[in-house]
């Protein structure tokens, strides 16, 4: 594959090289007596071939999304839409809880912790000679860091204009020629973003320091037919940037540069944007893309609302990120892992509130949770196990906001002993053999101590083990867990055949069930639905099989620069949005593996990815739909006759069937379970003693 260069945003040579200050003009649309609004040649660019659609388009994502253009922002929460299609943060709280997806508890909380946003009245619109309003959105800009910086409310206006005259004033970019018979179009796309402010002093760090902004986007289209309704063949476009200054302020050198930012920003995204297209039988575009703007990621925020996930997230790294990161005894840099599993923590809590309604400490206590809800809410939730727990923090995290649950990993670390002695007793030091393997050893068993873990070592290596005898609807967490990825939904599975655990895995590193490296080909079944995260038809054991014949055990890289080169490579392979080129790498068929396991054996499984730090942040969802509606009637049996899973008849024992053909069909590249499971044993005793195969990650 030949690669080609990353061609630059805006081209130098349109550029003047001097000042902003020295080349401001004042705006040929939106200057007056009352307002002087300025713009500058340095702050447009001719020759854009994007249709009017994708730039109204990723107006619409980065709408709701200002932290592609800051990274001191979070998100944008609407507060009004005059469509009525971008919903508030309450009216998502509420969908989000009333469709089925949360318990009955979440309704209530979710309505207490967004009941008191204020209406926000939107700033009057500007007359702009020859334009006409077409929309009014007042969003609210959430800063990442509320102690640094205080939201700030803003109304965007959007207008349009068109022509059809042969040339219209201010469009200085159009083709270069036109054949006879041809008309030329002119569309115009304006947008106006005002912050609600009175004085400069009131505008915060992440804002530029004006009273507004303005894009303007003229199209110029040729249309071999002159009707109005032909299809335009062709056609060049001129994005400019139109300010209105507040008076006597210098520009500086850093307004300068978040100007040509922002215009960079706007063009690079552009490139990449395909616009949602209807299907034959459908009469409109799909919801969320024309809610969010094409570029907007389905995999993103589709199973909980970004502002609850983030909203927890601050609350977390207000209460813990400072003592965790001061107190850091690992050689590793604090601040990735700590606010990494502050983050994937958020995501947990919210998860475990919508699914068992099940609330954090702090809100358990609160005066706006009754009495017999708090003292119920402790008993709904099952408790959780995280695997390959690492450095603890996540357990740490979770069990210092009231959530019960205890962690495992093959190595101790230095990490363990800084935390309260009532958490270190949740950490284990222990090896997880899987029950297949203990059993064709010999050396499987039932559960001995609450963590269920064995009193003693009989496979001779060196540490306790144990083979996941746990108690029934232990929520596992599988969080970068290498070795145990792919076992993860088999692990849930045989914890109770009649009802398999819910679990959530984020995988990391690719290895097979016997715990070498090994690198998953491509999915060639079910490739759709996959890349969307949702169930489809599955292919049998030997088609898998064959597939992963077909490529050789490849090694594969863990440290941060390799896997970031090698997501990079992948995304290469294919467009913005593109799952195919996801799935070509060694991170995308890693998922791809652990979902099609988890759907073999019998998992309703969703994808979705986290807002974390962290290049492997794509996250497997098992059981979270049939766990909802099981928890929601508050009853230890599925109600719904579209469940998955469940405790009638003999379902123990197809799940167990379908969890060994899987077993046996994975592990017939080793030689079969038995050698498998020697392979197991045998990276387990090495892992203590210094680098080889069987040395653990390191985080």
């Amino acid at each position: 594959m030949t690669r080609t260069s990353r061609k630059p945003p805006r081209d130098p040579a349109q550029l003047s090289g001097k000042p902003l200050a020295e080349t401001l003009e004042p705006s040929p649309i939106l200057h007056s007596e009352t307002e002087d609004w300025t713009t500058s040649r340095d702050l447009t660019e001719h020759g854009l071939s994007f249709v009017p659609e994708v730039m109204q388009d990723l107006t619409l994502y980065l709408l709701a999304n200002p932290n592609i253009n800051s990274s001191h922002l979070f998100r944008a929460d609407i507060l009004f839409d005059s469509e009525g299609i971008m919903r508030t943060p309450k009216e998502k709280a509420q969908s989000f809880a009333l469709t089925g997806n949360a318990n009955a508890a979440t309704i209530a909380s979710a309505e207490a912790r967004e009941g008191e946003d204020e209406e926000v009245e939107p700033i009057a619109a500007r007359e702009v000679p020859g334009f006409s309003l077409t929309r009014t959105v007042v969003r609210r800009l959430v800063p990442r860091n509320p102690k640094l910086d205080r939201t700030l409310d803003q109304t965007c206006h959007f207008y349009e204009a068109g022509s059809s005259l042969p040339c219209a004033q201010g469009a200085e970019d159009v083709p270069s020629a036109t054949k006879e018979g041809e008309q030329r179009t002119l569309k115009r796309y304006l947008v106006i973003y005002t912050p609600h402010i009175t004085k400069e002093e009131d505008i915060p760090y992440y804002h530029p320091t004006l009273r507004s902004l303005a894009y303007l986007y003229d199209y110029t289209a040729l249309s071999a037919n002159p009707e109005p309704s032909s299809t335009p063949t062709s056609g060049r476009g001129t994005l400019s940037l139109h300010t209105l200054l507040f008076p006597s302020l210098p520009i500086t050198n850093r307004f300068e540069r978040t100007l040509q930012a922002l215009l960079n920003t706007q063009i690079r995204l552009a490139r990449t944007t395909r616009l949602p297209t209807a299907g034959p039988s459908s009469t409109s575009i799909n919801t969320t893309q024309h809610q969010l703007g094409a570029n907007k990621n389905p995999l993103k925020d589709n199973i909980l609302p970004q502002h609850l996930v983030q909203n927890t997230y601050t609350r977390l790294k207000a209460k813990y990120a400072s003592s965790l990161c001061q107190n850091w005894v690992e050689t590793t840099e604090p601040s990735k892992h700590v606010f990494e599993d502050l983050s994937i923590a958020a995501f947990l809590i919210e998860l475990w509130r919508s699914m068992y309604g099940a609330f954090p400490e702090d809100e358990r206590s609160s005066s706006s949770s009754s009495s017999s809800s708090s003292s119920h809410n402790k008993s709904q939730f099952p408790g959780f196990v995280d695997v390959a727990c690492g450095n603890g923090v996540l357990v740490y995290i979770l069990l210092s906001e009231g959530y019960e649950g205890w962690g495992f990993d093959a190595r101790r670390r230095k990490t363990w002993a800084t935390f309260p002695e009532e958490i270190q007793a949740r950490l284990r030091e222990e090896i997880y053999v899987p029950r297949p393997f203990g059993d064709v050893l010999g050396g499987g068993g039932s559960a001995g101590s609450e963590s269920g873990s064995e009193s003693d070592d009989p496979f001779g290596i060196g540490i306790p083990t144990h083979t996941g005898q746990l108690p029934n609807d232990t929520f596992i967490v599988s969080n970068h867990a290498d070795e145990l990825t792919v076992w993860t939904p088999l692990m849930a599975a045989l914890l109770c055949p009649e009802s398999p655990s819910p679990f959530v895995a984020i995988p990391c590193c690719s290895h097979s069930l016997s715990g070498a490296k090994y690198r998953y080909p491509p999915p060639k079944v079910a490739t759709t639905s996959l890349a969307k995260g949702e169930k489809g038809e599955k292919g049998s054991g030997e088609q898998q099989q064959k597939q992963e014949q077909e490529q050789e055990q490849q090694p594969a890289a863990g440290d941060l620069k390799a896997l970031r080169k090698e997501k990079q490579d992948a995304l290469l392979l294919s467009s913005q949005n593109d799952a195919a080129g996801f799935l070509k790498s060694m991170y995308g068929s890693l998922t791809a593996k652990t979902m099609a396991v988890a759907e073999e054996v019998g998992f309703d499984v969703e994808k979705t990815l986290l807002r974390i730090p962290s290049t492997r942040n794509m996250a497997v969802v098992g059981g979270r739909r049939v766990t909802t509606q099981r928890w929601k009637l508050g009853a230890q049996t599925v109600g719904s006759p579209d469940a998955a899973l469940s405790r009638e008849g003999d379902a123990g024992d197809v799940v167990l069937e379908k969890v060994m053909a899987a077993v046996q069909r994975e592990c017939k590249r080793e030689g079969g379970v038995e050698a498998a499971a020697k392979i197991w044993i045998e990276r387990a005793r090495g892992i203590n003693k210094g680098p080889g195969m069987g040395k653990q990650r390191g985080h």
